[in-house]
């Protein structure tokens, strides 16, 4: 495997919500193909994430890589991990991916709502990375901003207290 200065992890979300193309999936892929090329001399690892949600015809990993490919990141600059079901699992599992190719420098994109729990996430697990944080606009009505914002509070307060449970100890 050819060593990447850098790498960008999308993380995964749904491509299509009740039949209809998801505002934040494409929200997620625009912002990541003007990251790549912006950052394209460097050649940079996309390692896309996220599983098979039930009821769409593919993961989410997989999704994201056809939309990078259509718009032109080439096939060989994207890896997908299509296993992982949440956010922490996508920093869990791209770890292992970055270090295989020697990637160090890492941004994540997400969408703005999510940075802030993202943030928390990889740079808990991701230690040694120079991580950087690329928020894609919503693309979401206020009152589902509304919504997501206090659901992304919740899971912040949770995995906060899971957090201090795990690092307590016995």
């Amino acid at each position: 495997m050819a060593k990447r200065l850098m790498g960008i992890v999308v993380l995964g979300c749904p491509s299509v919500i009740k039949g209809t193309a998801s505002r934040m999936f494409e929200q997620r892929v625009a912002a990541s193909f003007q990251l790549y090329e912006a950052n394209k001399q460097h050649n940079p690892l996309v390692l896309c994430t996220g599983y098979h949600i039930a009821g769409s015809s593919e993961a989410q990993a997989r999704a994201l890589r056809k939309s990078l490919i259509s718009k032109g990141v080439p096939e060989e600059n994207i890896v997908v991990e299509e296993l992982s079901r949440s956010t922490l699992e996508n920093a869990v599992m791209s770890k292992p991916i970055l270090d295989a190719y020697g990637v160090k420098n890492v941004a994540v994109v997400t969408n703005k709502f999510h940075v802030d729990r993202s943030r928390y996430i990889f740079e808990s697990m991701c230690d040694g990375y120079n991580l950087t944080f690329e928020a894609a606009p919503d693309g979401v009505t206020k009152e589902q901003l509304y919504e997501l914002t206090k659901l992304e509070n919740r899971k912040m307060v949770n995995l906060r207290t899971k957090m201090i449970h795990m690092t307590a100890g016995p």
